[in-house]
């Protein structure tokens, strides 16, 4: 399950506990029989896909009494504005499946209400430190010795944890923050907490709160320490000291627990055995996504992408060898992209990986494809033009010293790279991190054999150039395949599973 603080905890709502009296409601509880996932209703009927697995599904439901709620954050973003916030989404990426941009498609978001623990902490407790401290006046500088008393008075309100174990943990965390108090500084478009009624689920669905409250107490005792921590580093009298407070200095305590609702529009996309999810804040309007990348536009791009910059090459560059000079650069260049990937996986959370690997892939074609063919071409340019005799600087012989100081430089990022491979968690390796570095250094490899044997015939130089490119799309689209299993999820299995770690494979 997740852990993150969704609100501002030193703030209070104002608001009234609700009245005593019953504290259930009658719903009708839909399970899904592919994965176990549930929802519930109070007022109408579900059909169609399942929000969790996307499977075509005859849902199993029955009457139950569930828990009340203390609090709830009504919807205020409506089904047409998500349909519209998500449009703008995915437009913004070349890359994103048709299928995902389809109205049809898109007209199966779900307003469902997702359950968090609302805790409110209180600190009491007190500190005695030791510290030095210096202070300078004009030519002079002088050393105190203080003795730091201080006493930690503190109440932190609204700390959440997700108390539902069918919403997965990172999209949560991403769909985040709502906003339980009033803050004009942010943008929203519903109210605050507001006292629970059943009123509010007209219409739309609900996750049960199927995970207890005492499972997250410890952390919100962590994160109301943590925060009083940072104040106290930050403290214009305390900050010289770089005071750290034990766990028991703290005397923190849980003082109440309430269950309250937020609201989240939910779609899920199944491609075999893999299933991506989009969610966007009923409050807020924020948007996230699970995107995967379509290879066949990726791969028609690429190869339009590759003609341009090779017909460049083959015509404006002063002799064929640099062709495959600059076909050895591209190698250690996308070498050196597989690098960055695996170092993002090396230090992986579940937040933001497959954004973060998607924004490199593209910004690594366009880097490799064309700033770097093309610097290389306007460099060779601007050198004859200055210096007509450079050309008889620019054969085989030189470019072959060059291409084997690049590839020392490639050799090394290589062993860097296998060296981050094996701290790469186990779900995440696939046979394309270490086949596509192979690949690059056997091009680089090829290219520096050809430079070295200086054959007369240009069509070699071009022929290794060629080759380099293909080799360079194997590469990508191997990379894309792993990227995409990353962006995804497995299809889950609610029954045999609660919480944990959402992105396993």
């Amino acid at each position: 399950m997740k852990k993150n603080v969704l609100a501002r905890p030193d703030e209070h709502s104002g608001s009234e506990p609700p009245a005593e009296g019953d504290d259930t409601y009658e719903a009708t509880v839909f399970t899904c029989p592919q994965c176990g996932g549930v929802l519930t209703s109070t007022d109408h009927d579900l059909s169609g896909n399942c929000t969790f697995c996307g499977s075509p599904v005859v849902f199993e439901s029955k009457l139950e009494k569930q828990k009340k709620p203390d609090y709830i954050i009504p919807f205020g973003i409506s089904k047409k504005q998500c349909k519209n916030a998500y449009m703008k989404y995915v437009k913004n990426n070349p890359y994103t499946p048709e299928k995902l941009k389809d109205p049809e498609f898109i007209d199966g978001f779900r307003g469902i209400y997702v359950p968090y623990w609302i805790y409110d902490v209180r600190q009491e407790g007190s500190f005695t430190r030791k510290g030095d401290r210096t202070e300078v006046h004009g030519e002079y500088t002088y050393q105190f010795k203080d003795e730091v008393t201080g006493t930690n008075c503190s109440v932190f309100k609204h700390i959440m944890h997700d108390a539902s174990s069918v919403f997965h943990d990172d999209l949560s965390e991403k769909t985040e923050p709502f906003e339980t108090v009033r803050n004009p500084g942010f943008h929203r478009r519903s109210p605050e907490f507001r006292e629970f009624s059943e009123g509010y689920f007209a219409g739309f669905y609900a996750e049960p709160a199927d995970v207890p409250s005492s499972t997250y107490e410890e952390y919100a005792v962590n994160v109301a320490e943590d925060r009083a921590q940072k104040y106290i580093e930050t403290h214009s009298k305390l900050s010289t000291y770089n005071i750290t407070l034990k766990k028991e200095e703290f005397g923190t305590r849980i003082n109440s627990v309430k269950l309250a609702m937020m609201p989240v529009w939910f779609l899920s996309y199944r491609k075999g055995d893999r299933v991506a999810y989009a969610a966007v804040n009923g409050q807020t309007g924020r948007v996230v996504s699970d995107t995967p990348i379509d290879t066949k536009v990726f791969f028609i791009r690429f190869l339009i992408a590759a003609v341009i910059a090779f017909v460049l090459l083959m015509f404006t560059t002063i002799l064929p060898v640099s062709v495959t000079l600059i076909s050895v650069i591209m190698a250690m260049l996308v070498t050196g992209y597989c690098a960055e990937d695996t170092a993002a996986l090396k230090n992986r959370s579940s937040d933001g990986i497959a954004g973060r690997l998607r924004d490199n892939l593209v910004n690594g074609i366009s880097l490799v494809v064309f700033f770097v063919i093309l610097g290389v071409i306007a460099v060779f340019k601007i050198l004859c033009l200055i210096e007509p005799d450079f050309v008889t600087f620019v054969n085989a012989s030189s470019f072959s010293v060059i291409a084997v100081v690049i590839n020392i430089i490639h050799l090394i990022l290589l062993v860097c790279l296998f060296s981050d491979l094996q701290s790469v968690k186990k779900k995440d390796k696939s046979v394309s991190l270490y086949l596509c570095p192979l690949i690059n250094m056997a091009s680089g490899i090829a290219g520096n054999i050809v430079l070295a044997a200086k054959p007369v015939w240009d069509y070699c130089y071009y022929a290794v150039g060629v080759t380099v490119l293909a080799a360079e799309l194997v590469s990508f689209l191997l990379l894309i395949r792993n990227y995409n299993r990353i962006a995804t999820r497995p299809l889950p299995q609610f029954s045999v599973h609660k919480g944990g770690d959402d992105s396993a494979v």
